[in-house]
């Protein structure tokens, strides 16, 4: 069997993703690892791309559900968190072909900040706030490739691969979106 990640003299944090998914059929705590690591990036992708909050919390639930009873098919060939994106992506995508019409989310959740002073965190998220009320009003195409690329960090290489769609494609969509959303900012377009 393989050794627990906690027998790893807490290096945990240096076994790659990778590794770790190779292990996740024979080590629950291999996939409670996983979980930890992309849980929020999960649901902060989810919940820019749906607008109910309960709605995100519950795909964010079945992406990882079907990471788990799917994890024998991550071949290592790719990048774990690509895959992971990618189940994300096509778990939105089958939610909003049954349920919602899009509708614009009024803010992205962030990662805690304990530094900044509150007046400061306050003039921060109401600036995120309109940058993302503006990306939400992107056509679906570009919000996707937006927030995975400024939200999640992804590379276009990573984004190509989730969508499937050429790194032309995705640099294109990538391009049109953050013009649209320079002009939206600057007071010359309205989205």
């Amino acid at each position: 069997m393989y050794p627990s990640i906690a027998d790893e003299n807490a290096h945990a944090e240096e076994v790659t993703d990778e590794v770790l998914a190779a292990r996740v059929s024979g080590d629950f705590e291999a996939f409670a690892e996983l979980y930890r690591r992309y849980l929020h990036r999960i649901y902060r992708f989810v919940r820019s791309q749906v607008s109910d909050r309960s709605a995100a919390e519950d795909l964010t639930a079945q992406v990882f559900f079907k990471a788990l009873s799917s994890a024998a098919t991550f071949k290592g060939h790719g990048r774990y968190r690509s895959w992971l994106f990618r189940i994300a992506h096509n778990t939105i995508a089958t939610y909003r072909t049954r349920s919602e019409p899009s509708v614009a989310v009024e803010e992205i959740p962030d990662e805690m900040d304990p530094a900044p002073s509150p007046a400061s965190q306050a003039i921060a998220s109401e600036a995120r706030g309109v940058v993302w009320r503006k990306v939400a009003q992107l056509p679906h195409a570009q919000r996707e490739v937006v927030s995975l690329h400024y939200a999640e960090g992804l590379s276009i290489e990573e984004i190509s691969k989730i969508l499937k769609k050429t790194r032309g494609a995705v640099r294109i969509l990538l391009h049109k979106g953050r013009n649209k959303l320079r002009d939206a900012l600057s007071g010359r377009d309205l989205l």
